[in-house]
């Protein structure tokens, strides 16, 4: 039986605790990446085999951990690197026993339990698959192998987001617009009930979450995954920090042997059918195509391992759009005729005017004012990713790996002064160092840096005054674009994960770690800076004019809101093995923000609100 209670106990108290608990050893890790290997050895009468030498091999790099089994005879492995291993166990007087095929799956724990046999002196290999029951505790995920996610059929072989529709739980979004890094939609990831903002992520145990916009930070190419996992409830005191699921992504490695692919997606606008609402438009020439490869093996066979990926999609081509314009009638008709006829009243007028241009001639049915056309766009996506593994020792590992991804997105002006250019940049470094120094004692240190830099400016200048034409009969345009652009919003993220696995009072194993997070976000959002004019009536011969408009100007608004963030965790003390467990998990997050806000502008909110994990507004 399985059971899990969170308890609260006074966080000064339990940061003591931990440092006694975490400073018995040097740097530590977490299963956040990692599986586990454990099981009781015995001889063929039931009798527990103490100081028994249990090795584990992974069978992909030769990676070996030793360990010794204790006085009830339970060996327990953490924090393994996922993949299939075989287990060895050796005692003098009796013939050694392998156990080969064992699995080790993400966030998994593996019983692989071993009978020594006096009589046999030989060695004996077994070749069977261990149970994948999960009977250490009460979690409810769904994982997708390498094998399986290249099997389902996806559009983008750079998005890991729409693998999550594979499990059950998974719900439809009922508005669009999410994972867009301008806007705060949220994500896609919406699991029973939780929303578009609960959900949190991390690729190889580093955080990979876009704190300021509630979604992911960073994608991965899906020739890179070697395990994809959703934990949806009844996760373990390490995860969290949010009240949705939790998406994990472990990506793939060097081995000894070379291994890699190459992949192509291709979309072409020509296999299309003509949009049924712009028939008067010549059908839009439109392309995309989605490349790449990867690349691992040895550099040291035993030793060292590199594992690379490229993506680079290139997405151009036109997209129809309709736009209502002035009849040339309506150019030479009289303006301003209500007593506001000022030299910079007939400036501005003609300054608006002149975005549109000259050569468009109605074509659509619906209006005399109405043409429909194509524009041009350009959206290129570029993503790079290298991983090393290194065995240091046989109870040492080091792990380290960088991405680096860009988008841009240029499209057409058919109106001057309408579209927005985009350049965003994401980065990613973990590094993880695993050390057993006991049999019954392993640990691991990461530090992972995030870098996230959205930048979204008017193509025809940050000075374009926001004016949207809302009588337009069919299509009116909306020059300015987005009253809060242009955006400059650059996040940096640095994260220490420190975390302890022992063995202790024989049958009990004790894992106790702490998560320290720096954010600092310098965010420049524009807030109808630029002006904002709606036309919304007509005048004279029905050419919108000044009178009509709604004038309101304000004053741009940005916040720099630097945090910090703590959980330490006292987790999982349970009995192992004999299939009777009891689990404790006891977790406390304290988070402090800091805002500074341009412009003279201050937070309303007092400190106090924001140690308490409200949300810090400017004025």
């Amino acid at each position: 039986m399985i059971c899990s209670r969170a308890v609260t106990i006074n966080f000064r108290s339990f940061l003591v605790l931990t440092a006694l608990i975490a400073g018995v050893s040097g740097p530590a890790a977490a299963q956040t990446v990692t599986g586990t290997i454990q099981g009781t050895v015995t001889d063929t009468s039931g009798g527990v085999l103490p100081g028994v030498t249990v090795t584990l091999t992974q069978v992909e790099t030769g990676s070996e951990r030793a360990i010794v089994t204790n006085a009830e005879g339970i060996y327990r492995a953490p924090f393994l690197q996922v993949g299939r291993y075989s287990v060895k166990a050796e005692l003098t007087g009796f013939g050694p026993v392998i156990r080969q095929n064992i699995d080790v799956r993400l966030n998994d724990t593996r019983v692989v339990d071993i009978k020594l046999n006096p009589a046999v002196t030989q060695e004996v290999t077994v070749t069977a698959d261990a149970s994948s029951v999960n009977v250490t505790n009460a979690e409810i995920k769904g994982s997708l192998t390498a094998e399986q996610i290249m099997d389902k059929p996806s559009l983008s072989a750079s998005s890991f987001l729409s693998l999550a529709e594979t499990f059950t739980g998974f719900q439809d979004n009922p508005t669009g617009g999410q994972n867009n890094p301008t806007a705060s939609s949220g994500s896609s990831i919406n699991f029973n009930g939780t929303g578009t903002r609960g959900a949190t992520f991390q690729i190889n145990g580093v955080n990979n979450d876009d704190s300021s916009e509630n979604q992911n930070r960073q994608g991965a190419a899906l020739s890179t995954i070697l395990e994809f996992q959703v934990l949806k409830n009844g996760y373990s005191a390490e995860f969290g920090r949010g009240d949705g699921a939790v998406v994990l992504v472990q990506t793939k490695s060097g081995t000894n042997q070379y291994h890699g692919d190459l992949y192509l997606y291709q979309q072409n606008g020509a296999w299309n059918a003509k949009s049924f609402f712009a028939q008067a438009a010549p059908k839009p020439v439109r392309h995309r195509s989605e490349y790449g490869f990867t690349l691992g093996g040895p550099v040291l066979v035993n030793k060292l391992f590199a594992f690379g990926n490229v993506d680079r999609t290139k997405s151009d081509g036109e997209n129809t759009y309709t736009r209502d314009f002035f009849t040339p009638a309506e150019l030479a008709a009289p303006r301003l005729t209500r007593g506001n006829n000022t030299p910079e009243n007939q400036a501005w007028i003609n300054s608006i005017l002149a975005r549109f241009p000259n050569t468009l001639v109605n074509n659509d049915s619906r209006s005399p004012r109405t043409f429909a056309g194509v524009a041009g766009f350009n959206f290129p996506d570029e993503d790079a990713s290298g991983r090393l593994d290194w065995n240091v020792a046989r109870n040492s590992t080091l792990t380290g790996r960088y991405q680096w991804t860009r988008q841009i997105r240029d499209p057409e002006d058919v109106i001057a002064g309408e579209q927005a250019f985009q350049k965003n940049r994401q980065q990613n470094l973990g590094i993880t160092w695993t050390r057993v120094f006991t049999s019954n004692m392993v640990g691991e240190a990461r530090y992972g840096l995030g870098i996230r830099s959205t930048n979204v400016d008017i193509a025809d200048g940050n000075d374009t005054p926001v004016v949207r034409f809302t009588a337009s009969p069919v299509s009116g345009s909306i020059i300015g674009n987005a009253g809060n652009f242009p955006i400059h919003r650059d996040q940096t993220d640095h994260q220490f994960v420190y975390n302890l696995s022992a063995q202790a009072f024989r049958t009990h194993s004790l894992k106790t770690g702490v998560d320290i997070r720096r954010q600092a976000l310098d965010d420049l959002a524009d807030n109808f800076s630029r002006g904002f004019w709606t036309f919304n009536a007509t005048c004279g011969a029905g050419v919108p004019h000044p009178l009509a408009q709604d004038r309101c100007g304000h004053p741009p608004s940005g916040a720099r809101r630097p945090g910090r963030q703590l959980l330490a965790r006292l987790l999982d003390v349970q009995r192992d093995l004999r299939r009777r467990h009891l689990c404790l998990a006891v977790r406390r997050d304290a988070r402090r923000l800091r805002a500074v806000v341009h412009d003279g502008l201050r937070p309303v909110l007092p400190r106090e609100s924001a140690e308490r994990g409200e949300p810090v507004r400017a004025g």
